[in-house]
């Protein structure tokens, strides 16, 4: 063991040896490869420098010097490197043993006896031991021997001088005579480049590159310097040769034109020649085309569109445009769009770009490359379409007879729709404004277009005001910008004053006045025609042909009654007007409703058609020139006028009756709101918490509403006073004077804080209040009856004495047929005829009087009394002529015009007479029962029905006595009666209410008999099975007709409440804006669906100017 590790320690310093052995001659390889170097490198420097050499020489030379140089490091240097990291071929261990032995005189042969010896050993194992003892021997007496020293490195400091003689010498050359170094260095290293001998003067070109964008132009500007300069200068490119121009002696230029591709040239003057220069034409960015694709807004509905060489652009707001911008020679491309520049970059030779447009400007695009960056740029107009706020414009129009009905026709515009279309109200109270609310209703209208046209209609009815509020109202429209967000237009705020219930009243009194005055007026104009009128009938009974001046007077008569009639026009309009006003107003009780209707029915039938007849046929004949004809009609028409001018009269009192009914309702009803305010404050003053002062303001003014209901009782006396038939009416004076006592003491009270005497006094009001409405009603009723009472025995008494005159006049017509025209007794009779037109006298001044009383006496009733007297009066006329045949023919017609009256009469009276049963408390009519209480019945008698039918055949199996089948023939005759008035019942309603069947109920008449058959059954004491079934059968009947007849009742409510809540003038308003609507829609048919945005918007406003004028 001790022998292996001597013997390893041995290689190991062997080895230490041959890296050191090698190092020394990669030291001497080193010295000798510089000095070679350095040597050749002297000698090519020199050589070119005085030489000059050319280029084909000077690669020879150049690539030689470095082929030598490779050369020597291969030999010299690298196999000494490669063994000293031991790569490569090594020497052995042998050979080194031999070097160390001839180095050290000592060691001679023994260091290689022992590498042999050790492969003996190696070889024989047998003697292994012996020979490894005496290696242990050799290797001891090695041991103190540092091989590594047989090599001596401090040796190749001789083989220095051989590579520092050459360097020296270039060190030195390069301080004496560097240019030597320099250039003959530089024209071996350049060696394909060509040196001009040197010249007595420099060229200094004075552009600071020699470089050009492609297809500009390019001036080369030369400067020599030295101590002589040539006349002149050449540029030679290839086998061209041009002149430079001169500006001085030692400035020269010359301008390339259009330079497309780079050009190499050389400076000739003087037979001395420039280096090589080059001019490298950089390539020119430029933008072949543009495209442009334009993605709208999505609210806009309208598709993306593709534009081919898109330059400048016109599109809405909010537009997405996507640029392809195709290029040549472009490596980057500068877009600039307000001011904001953005640096794009190739995507497949294609530049793309999105921007979202929001206003105008323009857009520049520059293409550059790593060359050029200064290129030109092309420059665009944007011309963004902002989208506009909406535009509306609203009309309005008042309803022509109610004052709550408002109509409103508009138009609203804008440039691609709209989102809503909406009517805003406020209800706002001067006195609270912390009640104020606000309210909004969508308007329905064609949003989808970009202009549309609206109708509205709005009934104040329908919202809950009190009087004194104001109404604040406006239009509000919104556009569908998806961009921006919807933009808001409305029309200017009206505002709409709610009367109070002074104003009110002061209005419809003012209504109500001026219909009195158009109808006294209008019976002062019908006498002036009439008395025109017969005056003229007068003059033309001796005329036989028409003159002139009767011609124009019966022109100016017909133009008198034109304007009596337009008069009379006008006051039924303005009648139904306060009409609807009054009942939209006021709350006003069936009996006023009733009144109000009758009396607007004779103001709606006061001019017939027989009227218009008679002046279209007056006016024919005054034209063809007809006396006879002329004057027969102009007898009429003063007949007729006097007619028109008693009912006028009669309207004129009817109507001032009718307004004192209204004003007593008003002020009890009044009286009855300040009673429960009364009675409120009073309870409110019994309370310690309340404020007396606030207290005594609200006392205050109930006392002056108390006052100004004070003064519409004085007014109402005065009206009572104007009437023909006064009312039995008188203010309570000693209860309006206690209510006034007590109200004083409650406010005296109050001030003096004292809220218990206070709440007394105010009670006591509120008490003498009450008794005072009381006792106005109870007038007002008795009132009411006595005059009822009144009239009936006077339309009695008229009714009798007429139908005793048509008696007597049927006597004297009969006598008159049969009498001879000598007879002395015809002179009698015509005397009687004379007497029934006395006594008719009397009829038709009772009846007159009667009819200012009684609106339910219709207009006819007077025409009647007209053509009773025209008659008679004829009649009476003919009989002193002695032509019996035409006096028998007016006597016809005046009997039959008796009879008439009488019939008519006789219809005023029954209804007089029911209602005087109705106004007995008692005596009013049992109200009919209807469907669903007769089912109801008829359900409770089947049940009872089928209890009798079980307890019968209880009876039937156990045998009852005799008594109890007594009880149960009671029950029967009891269904019996029972079912008799449920068939009554039906068969008034199917007379009155079903009409037979044909109002919607079904065949009631069918069910009736039905019943008869049950009844029937009963009697006989006989419910069968048959039985049964049939009464279920009726029960589905009437569950049927129950059904018709809510859905009747259902559908007249529904009728009567779109009467109601339906203002006059709606149909008329809704048909002209129908009319504009399909004007418009006309013009837009008109319109290219292709036409472009700016056409159609010129087109719309040329539509709109047209329709506005």
């Amino acid at each position: 063991m001790q022998s292996g590790n001597n013997y390893d320690l041995l290689l190991t310093k062997m080895d230490e040896f041959i890296r050191k052995y090698y190092l020394n001659k990669l030291l001497r390889g080193l010295i000798f490869l510089g000095a070679a170097l350095f040597f050749s490198y002297l000698v090519i420097t020199f050589s070119e420098y005085y030489g000059h050499f050319n280029t084909s020489f000077r690669s020879l030379i150049f690539y030689g010097f470095i082929l030598l140089n490779l050369s020597l490091f291969c030999w010299l240097v690298a196999p000494s490197l490669l063994a000293y990291f031991r790569l490569g071929k090594l020497i052995s261990h042998d050979q080194a043993a031999e070097i160390i032995g001839r180095y050290f005189q000592n060691v001679q042969d023994k260091l290689l006896n022992t590498l042999q010896l050790k492969k003996i050993a190696d070889q024989n194992p047998e003697r292994k031991l012996l020979i490894e003892a005496s290696i242990n021997q050799k290797i001891a007496e090695l041991k103190p021997v540092t091989f590594s020293a047989a090599v001596k490195i401090n040796e190749n400091k001789r083989f220095l001088k051989w590579a520092l003689i050459p360097l020296s010498l270039i060190i030195m050359v390069a301080l004496v005579a560097p240019s030597i170094i320099h250039d003959g260095t530089e024209r071996i290293i350049k060696h394909n480049q060509y040196f001009a001998p040197k010249a007595p003067f420099s060229w200094h070109i004075l552009n600071r590159s020699l470089s050009v964008v492609q297809g500009q132009d390019f001036k080369l500007n030369l400067k020599l310097t030295g101590n002589e300069f040539p006349e002149s200068v050449y540029l030679e490119t290839g086998k061209n040769s041009f002149r430079l121009d001169k500006e001085n002696l030692s400035s020269f230029y010359h301008t390339f034109s259009n330079i497309q591709q780079n050009i190499r040239f050389r400076l000739v003057g003087n037979d001395f020649s420039s280096e090589e220069f080059e001019i490298k034409v950089n390539p020119k960015p430029s933008l072949l085309h543009l495209d442009a694709r334009l993605v709208y807004p999505s609210y806009l509905h309208k598709p993306a569109e593709n534009i081919n060489n898109a330059g400048d652009l016109t599109l809405p707001e909010g537009t997405v445009v996507q640029w392809e911008l195709h290029t040549e020679n472009a490596s980057e491309v500068q877009f600039s769009l307000n001011q904001k520049t953005t640096l794009i970059t190739a995507d497949n030779d294609i530049f793309k770009h999105q921007e979202k447009l929001l206003k105008s400007g323009s857009y520049a695009v520059k293409p550059i490359n790593h060359f050029v960056s200064s290129a030109d740029s092309a420059t665009y107009r944007i011309s963004v379409i902002p989208d506009l706020p909406p535009v509306i414009a609203v009309e309005q129009k008042a309803d022509s007879v109610s004052s709550k009905a408002h109509y409103f026709t508009g138009k609203i515009q804008d440039d691609y729709g709209f989102s809503s279309l909406t009517f805003h109200y406020s209800v706002r109270n001067p006195a609270s404004p912390q009640k104020n609310k606000s309210y909004s209703l969508p308007v329905k209208a064609d949003l989808h277009q970009t202009s549309s046209t609206f109708f509205y209609f709005w009934s104040i009815k329908e919202v809950s005001l009190n009087p004194g509020d104001e109404l604040v109202y406006y239009f509000d429209v919104a556009d569908n910008d998806g961009v921006n967000g919807a933009k808001h237009s409305r029309t200017p705020e009206q505002t709409l004053h709610i009367p109070t219930e002074t104003e009110q009243n002061k209005t419809l009194d003012a209504g109500t006045q001026s219909v009195k005055n158009k109808m006294q007026s209008a019976i002062k104009l019908s006498a002036e025609v009439e008395r025109d009128a017969q005056k003229l009938n007068r003059l033309l009974l001796d005329k036989k042909t028409l003159s002139f001046d009767e011609k124009k007077q019966v022109a100016d008569l017909l133009q008198k009654r034109h304007e009596l009639e337009d008069l009379v026009k006008d006051m039924q309009k303005e009648n139904e007007q306060n009409l609807y006003n009054r009942q939209e107003t006021k709350q006003q009780n069936q009996d006023i409703l009733e009144k109000q209707k009758q009396i607007n029915d004779l103001f709606k039938n006061v001019l017939d058609e027989k009227t218009k007849e008679l002046l279209k046929n007056l006016e024919q004949m005054l034209q063809e020139n007809q006396k006879d004809e002329t004057r027969e009609d102009v007898g009429k028409m003063q007949m007729d006028n006097k007619s028109l001018q008693k009912e006028l009269d009669r309207m004129l009192e009817l109507y001032k009756q009718l307004e004192f009914d209204q004003k007593l309702n008003e002020s009890i009803n009044q009286l009855d709101k300040l009673a429960e305010k009364q009675q409120a404050l009073a309870e409110k003053s019994a309370q310690t918490k309340q404020d007396a002062n606030q207290l005594k303001q609200e006392q205050g003014a109930i006392k002056k509403d108390f006052q100004d209901l004070e003064k519409s009782l004085k007014e109402l006396e005065q009206k009572n006073e104007a009437l023909d038939n006064k009312n039995n009416f008188e203010t309570p004076k000693a209860e309006q004077q206690e209510a006034e006592q007590q109200m004083d003491k409650g406010e005296e009270n109050l001030s003096k804080n004292n809220k218990q005497k206070a709440s007394q006094a105010q009670q006591q009001a509120a008490s003498a209040m009450q008794k005072m409405s009381s006792k106005m009603k109870q007038m007002q009723q008795q009132g009411e009856e006595q005059e009822l009472q009144l009239n009936v025995q006077q339309l009695r008494a008229i009714l009798k004495n007429l139908v005793t005159s048509s008696f007597n006049q049927e006597k004297v017509m009969q006598v008159f047929k049969q009498l001879n025209a000598s007879d002395p007794d015809y002179v009698n009779q015509t005397q009687q005829q004379q007497n029934i037109k006395d006594n008719l006298k009397t009829v038709e001044d009772s009846l007159f009087a009667l009819s200012k009383r009684v609106p339910q006496i219709e207009s006819t009733v007077n025409k009647e009394i007209t053509a009773i007297n025209t008659n008679i009066d004829q009649a009476i006329a003919n009989l002193g002529e002695r032509r019996t045949a035409e006096a028998n023919r007016n006597q016809q017609f005046a009997m039959t015009s008796m009879n008439n009256l009488a019939l008519m009469l006789n219809e005023v009276l029954d209804q007089l007479q029911n209602a005087m049963k109705n106004a007995k408390p008692g005596s009013g009519k049992q109200k009919q029962p209807s469907i669903q209480q007769l089912s109801q019945m008829q359900q409770e008698l089947n049940k009872n029905m089928q209890k009798a039918r079980q307890q019968m055949q209880q009876q039937g199996n156990q045998g009852q006595p005799g008594q109890q089948k007594n009880g149960m023939s009671e029950q029967m005759a009891k269904m019996a009666r029972q079912q008799e008035m449920i068939r009554r019942a039906l068969q008034n309603i199917n007379q009155q209410e079903n009409k037979d069947g044909k109002s919607g109920l079904g065949n009631l008449g069918d069910i009736t008999k039905q019943m008869e058959q049950s009844e029937t059954d009963l009697v006989n004491k006989k419910i069968e099975t048959e039985t049964l079934i049939r009464q279920q059968k009726i029960q589905t009947r009437l569950l049927e007709a129950e059904k018709a007849e809510q859905e009747r009742e259902q559908d007249q409510k529904r009728e009567s409440q779109a009467g109601k809540n339906t203002a006059p003038g709606y149909q008329k308003a809704l048909q002209g804006y129908q009319q504009i609507k399909n004007k418009q829609t006309e013009q837009l048919i008109t319109i290219p669906p292709d036409v472009n945005l700016f056409y159609k918007s010129k087109i719309k406003t040329y539509f709109n100017e047209i329709n506005r004028k």
